[in-house]
């Protein structure tokens, strides 16, 4: 089993060992690796030293700074030999050469992957290296311990622990064989029978087990107890019984009369029966599932073989799943025929030995594959304490050792197969210290689990996320003290097998709020499988976090840099470190992480050491520094009065860099950035400037020339300037040509403003007071479908300090648009938009003299709009007008709202006709009576422009053309008629009646023209509607039709023209 953990990977120096044995875990918090690409910061990304071996194939598996001098690689795959694996190594910075670190491993601790943890005290160069895979043959099974020892420079190395467990106490195994001697089994088939019982018999007598035979048929005879085997030749004298098959009363017997202390079966051995068969049972047996159920009472494992084809019913499948313990197909052979029983054999016992290495109750292991040491830690008080994640059945768990190598009591986890003590560490707290151990197979998923070292008081932490199978959740834990002040801050713990569409790896921070680091996008690196908190590498006084994702860039290797905040880890990676920038052929980088930063160099500045597959290298931090960057203007504002707008302003920009270290910087200087239109430049008209300056430990500073265009239109919004700039460290001697780095949280990017005066008195704040106002032009009504425009006339007086930006906005009713602004007096630009079918308000918008309304200034402007004829408004409309500007403070006298409301009115046209089939003329002879001469008048009416209610008037109206008679007789009628016209249509109007010579004599005149005259006028809602004429009085027409009316009685009858109207006349109206 041990080969389930990372030993037989490491054997084998496959990819998978060097990620497995170091599958480490990064983080709970919430450092998610960026995706983005990140320049280097403060770590040299080339090697300055390199520790190599051509003997070992996974040198720096393990590296730690043990001091300012040496470095410690381990190798726990190098083999010195056939009994020892696994070499450690002590590496002098100043030559590079690294010797075998001395250390005294006892003869019996062979094979022990020395150095698969190398751990050193945080306040002393006091060493902990283990070796957990010491194979020891005991009489039941090999079993793997491990030792580790404490390596001091002025004390020799001692072992934890001292000496190697003991071999567990061997397990005892009771194995009878029931064999089948029924008839159907031949001679020859019984004698191939009892050569496989002796066979197997042979294969298990150098171990700790007992052996019986028995034989049934119609009877069952026990010929072998287990009180009395001597040989196997016992087994080949038994002789055949014959008879029927009674399997199930033969079982019973064996299990009553065979496993009994009186034929010698052992109270606390594992009881094995072992039943071969080459049929179903026969009629009349006892019932195979009660003799089943006493064998499980007496706790006796049971293997079924059946020989031959009658197994091919499915009755006599289903009896030996019967027979068989489960799972039954584990427990359950069946061969074509006695020959082939040879080839089950091996299996048969490899599953006989496997029971004998297990208990019948508990854990089916103890400590056997322990493995102490895998991980190690020292606590706070200088104990050891040792992992063992192959105990108790690969639950795991620790064990801590005094400083005097007494253990305490062991501490197991509690789930099969989970391997707590994968990865270890110690975190101190006000109160109490943790040991906090991964376990991460618990549930397939992970857990970590937090133990107080003084208490009881235990913690578990669960994958924080949607949990996913196999992640690794706690391959490796890591404590951030972010402050220096001894106690745990963060608690970081990795699933480098994590896995989602663009990663392999996440590191889980645990601390508020709760954060997660992730690596590069689209990188399957296994990030997290090694991690450590160094210390201080950006010198800003919070620790800082280094992970290795040693499978990146096709297994070359990286490691990522997170720095320390004061509650926190910035999530975004500060640097990225690939293993081919530190050298070519580089593999696995990011393998292991030493967990202390110390300066090798001298410099005063930490280094940090990297494992990778075959090498170690150790990376310088660059100088950080600071730059401070002033720009400034002479003059400082720009001046806006009493200025020569024929000449453009000069001004000078003084441009400064201050630093400690030399540098060179590239800048670019761009005038009036936001602005697509520049309003200041450089010599040649040009906004931009490029050049370089170094600045050499001091400040440096550089005047640049420009000039801003006189009298710009915009004297409100200041110049934005921008500066941006590269920054290049210069090698140093001191630093044996080390570049410095930048700062990351400088920006080369800044703005710097010039701003323009400001003339607002004595406080500075200019206080406007707008006064507003607007008329319609003179208009009462807006006359649709007579008037074309609407001219709006706007009035705006500012009579406070100046007005900046000022504007006007008028909303106006959906059915106008827009046509254009005129100014009558200042400067006026104006812009808008038009109603969207009612749903919102027309908007024009009007710069007030922009930039600068001044004080006691007056603007005067007409807006015209355009009235659609097809528009439908309200009776009412209203319109809106509003003042506003930049300025800070408005006068409170400021009138800076006005709302105004205008009737609404539609044009009509109807036109009255008179139908050409009105009779024009008729002749009345009074010398005859009773004469009658028909008179008709048709009008016809026409709507033109839209639909119309209306009334129609006819009046029959006495007209005297002639005054020569007073025709009193004449009667004047008056119709009205309601008439509901459509647009475009038309109605007509008759009225007929008959003119008699009676009435004619009634005048006593013997010759006359009479006209019959008709007359038609139109009512209609004044309100709502304007007649569409000529004339300003917009006045409805009146219609007329004239019938003239002859008299005659004789000769030279005098004739007279008189007006008047006839009655008695009827009107009919055609509606056609």
């Amino acid at each position: 089993m041990f080969c389930l953990l990372s030993l037989s990977l490491l054997l084998s120096l496959s990819l998978s060992l060097s990620l497995s044995l170091s599958l480490s875990l990064s983080l709970s918090l919430s450092l998610s690796l960026c995706l983005i690409s990140v320049e280097a910061f403060n770590i040299e990304p080339n090697a300055w030293k390199e520790f190599t071996s051509n003997q070992g194939t996974f040198f720096g598996y393990k590296v730690v700074q043990k001091n300012q001098s040496s470095v410690i690689v381990s190798d726990p795959a190098f083999q010195q030999s056939q009994n020892k694996r696994g070499q450690v190594y002590s590496c002098a910075v100043n030559t590079g050469n690294c010797s075998p670190l001395q250390i005294n491993v006892p003869p019996e601790a062979v094979n022990m992957s020395l150095g698969l943890s190398v751990i050193k005290a945080a306040q002393s160069s006091k060493l902990l290296v283990c070796g957990p895979t010491i194979p020891k043959s005991c009489k039941v099974t090999t079993t793997l311990n491990g030792m580790c020892f404490i390596h001091d420079s002025n004390v020799p190395a001692s072992p934890v622990p001292k000496v190697l467990r003991e071999c567990p106490p061997s397990a005892q195994t009771d194995l009878a064989f029931l064999l089948d001697g029924s008839g159907s089994v031949d001679y020859g088939d019984f004698n191939k029978m009892k050569t496989f019982v002796k066979t197997l018999i042979q294969g298990l007598m150098k171990r700790d087990v007992q052996f019986a035979v028995a034989q049934f048929s119609r009877q069952c005879v026990i010929h072998i107890m287990f009180n009395n085997f001597r040989d196997t030749s016992q087994v080949m004298r038994i002789q055949q019984l014959q008879g029927g098959t009674y399997t199930a009363k033969a079982i019973n017997i064996v299990v009553n009369k065979l496993f009994t202390s009186s034929a010698g079966a052992r109270p606390n051995a594992n009881r094995v029966l072992l039943v071969i068969t080459d049929g179903e049972s026969s009629a009349g047996d006892d019932n195979l599932e009660n003799a089943i159920e006493n064998a499980k009472q007496n706790n006796i494992i049971r293997y079924a073989i059946g020989v031959g084809d009658a197994f091919e019913k499915a009755s006599a499948r289903q009896e030996l799943r019967t027979i068989a313990s489960e799972p039954d197909d584990e427990y359950t052979f069946k061969v074509d025929n006695f020959d082939l029983l040879d080839k089950i054999r091996g299996t048969l016992e490899d599953n006989i030995i496997a029971i004998e290495g297990t208990q019948t109750s508990g854990d089916s292991s103890k400590m056997e594959f322990a493995q102490d040491g895998f991980n190690a830690a020292f606590s706070p008080n200088g104990n050891t304490i040792l992992s063992a994640v192959g105990a108790f059945q690969w639950k795991g768990g620790y064990q801590e050792y005094s400083s005097l190598g007494q253990p305490y009591p062991f501490q197991r986890g509690t789930e099969h197969d989970s391997y707590l003590g994968y990865s270890m560490t110690v975190g101190e707290m006000k109160n109490d210290s943790y040991v906090i151990i991964g376990a991460p197979r618990h549930a397939h998923k992970g857990r970590v689990t937090m133990s107080s070292l003084e208490t009881t008081k235990q913690l578990h932490l669960d994958p924080p996320e949607v949990s996913q199978i196999g992640a690794y959740y706690g391959a490796e834990v890591c404590v951030v003290d972010l402050n220096t002040d001894s106690y745990m801050d963060l608690l970081l713990v990795s699933a480098p097998m994590y896995i989602d569409d663009h990663n392999e790896g996440k590191i889980f921070v645990y601390s508020i709020p709760y954060l997660t680091l992730k690596g590069m996008m689209g990188q399957k690196g296994r990030f997290g499988s090694a991690m450590t908190s160094p210390g201080d590498l950006n010198r800003d006084n919070f620790a800082d976090v280094v992970v290795g994702a040693p499978l990146e860039d096709d297994g070359q290797g990286s490691i990522y840099i997170f720095n320390g905040r004061a509650a926190d880890i910035n999530p975004t990676y500060s640097q990225r470190i690939s293993g081919s920038s530190v050298r070519a052929g580089l593999s696995f980088f990011g393998l292991s992480l030493s967990e202390f930063a110390l300066d090798h160099s001298g410099d005063g500045l930490p280094d940090i050491a990297v494992g990778t597959k075959g090498a170690v290298a150790l990376l310088r931090s660059r100088p950080i520094v600071t730059l401070v960057t002033k720009v400034t203007f002479n003059p400082s504002k720009i001046p806006t009065k009493d200025i020569n707008c024929e000449r453009p302003l000069e001004y000078i920009l003084q441009l400064c860099f201050t630093m400690n270290v030399s540098a060179k910087i590239e800048y670019t200087l761009k005038l009036d950035a936001k602005r697509q239109s520049s309003r200041a430049f450089f010599l040649a008209k040009k906004r931009t400037l490029s050049d370089n300056i170094i600045v050499m430990s001091d400040e440096v500073c550089k005047d640049l020339y420009f000039w801003i265009e006189a009298c710009t239109e915009d004297v409100v919004n200041p110049l934005f300037n921008e500066l941006t700039f590269t920054f290049e460290g210069l090698p140093t001697r001191t630093q044996e040509n080390l570049s410095p780095t930048l700062l990351p949280s400088i920006k080369n990017t800044s703005v710097h403003n010039l701003d323009f005066e400001i003339n607002c008195g004595y406080d500075n704040i200019c206080t406007d007071n707008l006064k507003l106002d607007f008329n319609f032009s003179g208009s009462s009504d807006i006359k649709v479908g007579i008037m074309q425009d609407l001219i709006v006339t706007m009035f705006v007086q500012n009579r406070g300090e100046n007005s900046y930006n000022s504007l006007i906005t008028l909303s106006y009713p959906f059915g106008l648009s827009f046509r254009r602004s005129t100014t009558k007096q200042g400067r006026v630009e104006c812009i808008s938009l038009d109603s969207d079918r009612k749903i919102s308000l027309g908007t024009t918008t009007c710069h007030i003299s922009k930039p600068i309304f001044k004080e006691n200034d007056v603007v005067m402007f007409d807006i015209t709009y355009s009235i659609n004829k097809n528009s439908n408004f309200d009776r009412m409309v209203t319109f809106t007008a509003t003042a506003d500007s930049a300025n800070e403070k408005h006068s409170d006298n400021s009138q800076l709202s006005k709302n105004r409301t205008i009737s609404v009115k539609y044009a009509i046209y109807v036109a009255l006709i008179r139908h050409e089939n009105s009779t024009i003329h008729i002749n009345i002879d009074t010398r005859n009576n009773f004469v009658y001469e028909p008179v008709e008048q048709i009008f016809k009416m026409e709507n033109d422009l839209r639909d119309l209610n209306l009334t129609f008037l006819i009046r029959y109206l006495y007209k005297q053309r002639a005054a020569i008679k007073n025709c009193s007789v004449a009667v004047c009628r008056l119709f009205r008629c309601n008439a509901n016209l459509m647009a475009r249509a038309s109605k007509f109007y008759s009225i007929s009646g008959n003119v008699s010579s009676e009435w004619i004599k009634q005048t006593r005149l013997q010759a006359a023209i009479f006209e019959l005259v008709s007359t038609a006028t139109l009512e209609y809602d004044k309100n709502k509607y304007v007649f569409f004429s000529s004339d300003s009085a917009h006045t409805a027409p009146t219609g007329k039709i004239i019938t003239l009316v002859e008299v005659y009685g004789g000769k030279d009858i005098l004739k007279e023209i008189i007006g008047g109207a006839v009655g008695g006349l009827l009107l009919l109206a055609d509606n056609s």
